[in-house]
């Protein structure tokens, strides 16, 4: 069967590109530690070309991911909430690069939290439309920035953002807490109280976090456990937050794959949540669907 188009997928620190048939089938692929962050002088044809020259020039492109953000490589302005599929493929736009490659850049969405001030996305609303059945449905991506997203009759009717993962990151190499962490060694007791702290009291972070130093300097808990410990505090937290206002019996689906996404799991199991993993490869069923809603595809 011949080829039909190429899914990429183009976020802050990786990049992967999908050849695909008529039928969606992936033939090929190509995973990449080239982010927009990694690519030099915004010279993004010539790190694409790099990995998928071999591919046929004549084959549309469907990009998405923070490639069309202002520091990517042609920046879209958001689609706002609530957004579906159609209002998606009406602002996909075209780009022809430097050696005559039709790209089908696909927007972000934006909404405004609770406290009225804006969120924004790029990249994830592309996997909710590869995994999303209709109905009211709930999705999480997990990762440097972490997105709760609620999807009603197929369109994306709101969503908040967590700095969760950087934030973690940032506590565990440049503060105090991680002067006395020894080694990688993950503890799931000491992630599971974690979580149950951050579950509790979330609104107490900034105190509650300082026991990842004392819960050491008392002997209270291994010092390989800290790393865990904390990883839990601000997963919790998270957790709590995300789902104070959503519905009661809401039904979860983490969009990553296990190994990625083991400690939301974990984590949203701990509070008592029902989650389950959404199908793998969902972005390039996403982009997809929208290339057809677009008319690019039959």
């Amino acid at each position: 069967m011949s080829s039909a188009f190429i899914a990429l997928d183009w976020g802050t620190s990786s990049f992967r590109a999908y050849l695909l048939n008529r039928d969606g089938t992936v033939q090929e692929t190509v995973t990449a530690p080239d982010g927009i962050l990694a690519v030099k002088d915004g010279n993004f044809d010539a790190v694409l070309e790099g990995h998928i020259g071999k591919w046929d020039m004549k084959l549309p492109i469907m990009a998405s991911g923070m490639i069309t953000s202002r520091q990517g490589w042609v920046e879209l302005p958001y689609v706002a909430c609530p957004a579906g599929l159609r209002s998606i493929a009406a602002a996909v736009h075209l780009h022809t690069s430097k050696l005559g490659r039709k790209i089908y850049f696909v927007p972000g969405i934006s909404t405004r939290g609770r406290d009225g001030a804006p969120d924004v996305i790029r990249g994830e609303e592309t996997q909710v439309f590869g995994a999303t059945e209709g109905g009211s449905e709930h999705f999480v991506t997990p990762g440097t920035h972490s997105k709760w997203i609620t999807v009603k009759d197929g369109m994306i009717t709101g969503f908040s953002s967590y700095m969760t993962g950087e934030v973690f990151a940032l506590l565990k190499t440049h503060s105090i807490l991680g002067k006395l962490m020894t080694g990688d060694m993950a503890s799931p007791s000491a992630f599971e109280r974690g979580v149950r702290a951050g579950l509790k009291d979330p609104a107490g972070l900034l105190h509650n976090i300082f026991s990842t130093r004392t819960l050491a300097l008392f002997n209270e808990m291994p010092a390989d456990h800290l790393s865990s410990y904390l990883s839990g505090q601000v997963i919790g937290t998270e957790i709590a937050h995300a789902i104070a206002e959503n519905a009661v019996g809401a039904q979860y689906r983490i969009l990553a794959t296990p190994s990625l996404g083991e400690h939301y799991m974990t984590a949203m199991k701990t509070a008592g949540l029902t989650v389950s993993y959404g199908a793998p490869d969902v972005a390039v069923i996403g982009l997809q669907r929208i290339a057809v809603a677009a008319g690019l595809l039959p």
